[in-house]
């Protein structure tokens, strides 16, 4: 089944997952506060999953930052965000430029034509049973006309909140691992502060072994293209003498940018978390900046000597039961404010 998002009235309201239980007193709800519950229906999933879809085209399509933050949250509405008026502010200044030809109308025309919206097929939903706030759920979704799936992770922090996307994985299907389920079925979820969770890192520790290796080069991650690759290119960022750029990598507040983790059928676990990763790049006097167009609409201050891009980066991660090394399968990155100087 493929599933093209259209905006509608009837998808913008989400129903409300409500369990009942029969008292002496008689029937009373059970909102989720206190009680474990599944996080969401399944048919509660598939209209948020529908919403995001139809919202985010609309979004990509009218370059609508404000319009993209209804549905999603966290370092991802950050990024995209950001994206969005980058992407509105260079499209802007090219329309602008072409205003005065005479086929300026038909350009702008084929430009609505070139958009392609994303569509997504054979959604798998995976729901935890939870107590309290927030509540979140992951969504394995085949894209079309692409070899990646997305993992999607909704989350809201009370009934009456929308659901909103914190995280989307971009995955091979070959690197969504099997998640483990509860007796009743359901995503077994790992509590990110545990310390006895038996895998190599505990979820919470992630961030900050991540930040240790990339400042030493050591830790407890498999070699490859977040891990090595980033290491190297940060050494020869620094080999010529026309500039030289600072990294600076930090975790982020928990409360604002929470840490997901579930465990998978073999005893380890996929783990999401997000990062603050800035770099600071500074010319050599004589040299002239080179600032990225898509940076040039989110920078203050004037790009004299040196840039700093200011960015948030989400990570996907499988986290082996034992001692094994963390394998960081994905990366959604991006800069989300930009100081010349």
């Amino acid at each position: 089944m493929r599933l093209r998002a259209r905006l509608t009235t009837t998808t913008t309201g989400l129903l409300v997952a409500l369990a009942t239980v029969t008292s002496l007193s008689g029937c009373m709800t059970v909102r989720g506060e206190t009680a474990v519950v599944p996080a969401a229906t399944e048919t509660e999933a598939e209209q948020a999953l529908e919403r995001y879809f139809e919202v985010r085209n609309e979004a990509r399509r009218t370059y609508d930052a404000e319009l993209n933050a209804t549905v999603e949250t966290g370092a991802l509405a950050d990024i995209n965000g950001a994206v969005l008026i980058a992407q509105g502010a260079v499209n802007e200044e090219a329309a602008a430029e072409e205003e005065a030809s005479e086929d300026g109308a038909a350009q702008e025309e084929a430009a609505e034509d070139d958009f392609t919206p994303i569509e997504y097929e054979n959604p798998r939903f995976h729901i935890p049973q939870q107590a309290g706030w927030p509540k979140f759920f992951m969504v394995d979704a085949e894209i079309v006309d692409n070899e990646t799936h997305w993992l999607l992770t909704f989350t809201r922090h009370s009934v009456d909140e929308p659901w909103n996307v914190r995280y989307v994985s971009a995955l091979e299907p070959s690197a969504i691992p099997e998640f483990a389920t509860d007796d009743d079925g359901y995503l077994q979820e790992l509590q990110v502060a545990s310390e006895s969770t038996g895998l190599s890192v505990a979820p919470g520790e992630l961030g900050t072994a991540y930040t240790e290796y990339l400042n030493t080069g050591n830790g407890p991650f498999l070699g490859g293209r977040y891990t090595t690759d980033v290491v190297a290119a940060r050494e020869a960022a620094n080999e010529s003498p026309a500039s030289q750029t600072q990294f600076s990598d930090t975790t982020t507040s928990e409360d604002e940018y929470p840490t997901v983790a579930v465990r998978t059928e073999d005893g380890g676990a996929l783990v999401l978390f997000a990062l603050r990763m800035d770099d600071k790049q500074t010319w050599a006097e004589g040299e002239t900046p080179v600032v990225d167009p898509m940076v040039k609409p989110l920078m203050q201050g004037t790009a004299d000597r040196a840039v700093t891009l200011q960015r948030y980066a989400n990570f996907t991660a499988y986290v082996p039961e034992g001692e094994d090394p963390v394998d960081l399968r994905a990366r959604h990155m991006g800069v989300f404010n930009a100081l010349g100087e």
